[in-house]
């Protein structure tokens, strides 16, 4: 089931268990973890080049058993990304705080008309001594196909121009930032002898494969991995070595979000919790030299709906649950320190709604984002044949309203924040129980469609949501669940909707979403943005109603960290891409 939710849905998933961070992974090789998490001030010193490197140890917290994880980033289920960005280096990055792109393994990267050049450092090396080439990229490019990468869903083909040059052809018109968000999920990992014997294999069979003696192209080079923690040692051969002043860094194993908790109180166990929920009474228990950095997650608790269901594919029912729920008191109850409301369910992400929206913002029903606005929400169920008998709402064969709400086990603020939405909507009259799973579970009632309506994540997450496509694509596609909320037919016909000022408005809904990505601007994508987002908040697909920050913790006594308004401030994750520039130093 893991695998259906695909790798850029574990990422959003691996901080939830017990809260709204990620959850990441951490491991200890069979010689155990280092007390104290840190280098301490015994260290020795060496100069490697112009970089003196100290004997120290940057260790991070993480929950899962390194026993049982991977890197290989295609296969989801028990892939460990936080290992995973230990090792390899990446193409590109996006700073939140300076809305750019940011290259790593790039040198350069030129977008003309329906051609993508992209250009690979000179020093790019594998750990073994051997020079990354572009027949590793070959190999990846080969393997992202047969896996329905979604940068295939652009291209036709592709060109090996030299060693360090390769060329991507689109396949039609195509908005540049849509490629380089698709690049911001590839990394130097596909070494050409390593992987090519997937080549002729199937799909399934690479899919399962568990890469697990990995050859680095990144900070670190793979030492070992236990029970209790994956170990790895600075990476000479990377090409910013320079920046990387330390010699030791662990991912440490920890069961859970209280135990991260714990240790970061302690304030002398480990050095960092790289992602991970923490609510405001717990978040001051911290001492001083612990560092928040807060990251917009992208991502955020909402309600999918099954659009088969005889009450809830009802368009007027949906809209009478979003009236129903005060979204300000999820945020209040759940989390007011990281999460914020979206002001408009629309399939587009908070802070970024009123730029692409435009002049059209205020036409948008914003459903009451403060308040329960029952009178509206009585009106649409009578309008769609329902009766309240006994202060419950019924259909006209004397059913009740409502069923099981599924919300997952361990993620406490979803907990929170479901037991908000049920009580709203059962003191407005409808009839739901809380049903709460494990994660596969939970993921497989709605792959399977066997559910009326529940809690969901309505952003695919990271920095490409910050780009409208991929979230109103995503909520007609579901591709998380397999499209198990059964919209994908229906998306994919001519639907007429209330239009702006009164009148209607006609569009096949998948293809104005296709639409935003065909443009070669974000001024000609806008238009099909503000069609999109218009259906989205008439039709809800997925109902929207809570995003976040990501809670990202390292410390200062003995690191150094980037400066608040710096370019490399707000990039996931901190605890990576500060070391990959060299923000991220042991102090000495």
């Amino acid at each position: 089931m893991l695998a259906v939710a695909g790798s850029s849905g574990m990422a959003a998933l691996a901080g939830c268990s017990g809260g709204d961070g990620s959850q990441e992974t951490t491991t200890d090789s069979g010689s155990g973890t280092t007390e104290g998490g840190n280098g301490g001030d015994d260290t020795e010193t060496t100069t490697e080049g112009s970089v003196n490197v100290h004997d120290a140890e940057y260790v991070a917290a993480y929950t899962g058993n390194p026993v049982d994880l991977h890197f290989n980033q295609a296969a989801s289920q028990n892939f460990s990304w936080p290992a995973h960005r230990s090792v390899f280096a990446p193409f590109l990055k996006y700073s939140f705080n300076k809305k750019k792109f940011l290259k790593g393994a790039l040198s350069e990267l030129q977008i003309e008309n329906q051609e993508v050049t992209l250009t690979f450092r000179e020093d790019l090396k594998w750990d073994n001594g051997d020079d990354w080439t572009t027949e590793d990229l070959d190999v990846q490019l080969q393997l992202a196909k047969k896996t329905g990468n979604t940068l295939w869903g652009y291209l036709d083909d592709y060109e090996i121009v030299d060693e360090r040059t390769a060329k991507l052809m689109l396949s039609g018109p195509t908005n540049p930032q849509i490629v380089k968000f698709e690049l911001t999920n590839f990394f130097a990992d596909t070494k050409k002898e390593t992987h090519e014997q997937w080549l002729d294999k199937s799909e399934s069979e690479y899919l399962q494969w568990a890469y697990e003696d990995p050859v680095a192209s990144g900070m670190f080079s793979f030492v070992s991995k236990g029970r209790q923690a994956f170990e790895f040692e600075r990476n000479e051969r990377f090409y910013n070595a320079g920046n990387v002043n330390f010699q030791n860094f662990t991912i440490e194993s920890f069961g859970g979000n209280t135990p991260q908790h714990q240790a970061l109180i302690a304030g002398d166990q480990i050095d960092a919790a790289p992602s991970l929920f923490t609510p405001p009474e717990i978040a001051d228990r911290f001492p001083d030299h612990v560092v928040e950095v807060n990251i917009p997650a992208k991502w955020g608790y909402g309600i999918v709906f099954n659009h088969n269901d005889p009450d809830f594919g009802k368009r007027k029912v949906r809209q009478a649950v979003a009236h129903v729920i005060n979204r300000e008191s999820l945020v209040k109850n759940a989390g007011p320190r990281t999460k914020f409301v979206a002001p408009i369910p629309c399939g587009v992400a908070p802070e970024d709604q009123e730029n692409w929206l435009g002049d059209w913002y205020d036409d948008f029903e914003t459903y009451g984002a403060k308040s329960s606005q029952t009178d509206k929400a009585a009106s649409l169920l009578e309008e769609a044949g329902y009766t309240k008998n006994g202060g419950t709402w019924q259909n006209s064969n004397g059913e009740k309203l409502g069923g099981s709400y599924y919300s997952p086990a361990g993620w406490t603020d979803w907990t929170t924040m479901t037991q908000t939405v049920t009580s709203q909507l059962n003191d407005f009259g409808f009839d739901f129980s809380v049903s709460t799973k494990p994660t596969n579970d939970w993921f497989g009632q709605y792959s399977n469609s066997n559910f009326k309506m529940g809690s969901f994540y309505w952003l695919p997450g990271g920095s490409r949501s910050a780009f409208p496509y991929f979230p109103l694509y995503y909520q007609l596609w579901a591709s998380d669940i397999g499209g198990g909320h059964n919209y994908r037919e229906k998306a994919d016909t001519e639907q007429t909707i209330p239009g702006r000022n009164g009148g209607e408005m006609t569009l096949n809904p998948l293809e104005t979403a296709k639409k935003i990505a065909r443009q070669s601007t974000d001024a000609e994508s806008k238009p099909f943005v503000q069609k999109a987002a218009w259906h989205s908040h008439i039709e809800l697909p997925f109902l929207g109603l809570v995003s976040k920050f990501e809670q990202s913790w390292t410390t200062d006594d003995e690191w150094t960290t980037a400066a608040e308004g710096s370019e490399n401030r707000r990039v996931k994750w901190p605890q990576w891409w500060w070391t990959h520039e060299g923000d991220l130093q042991y102090k000495g």
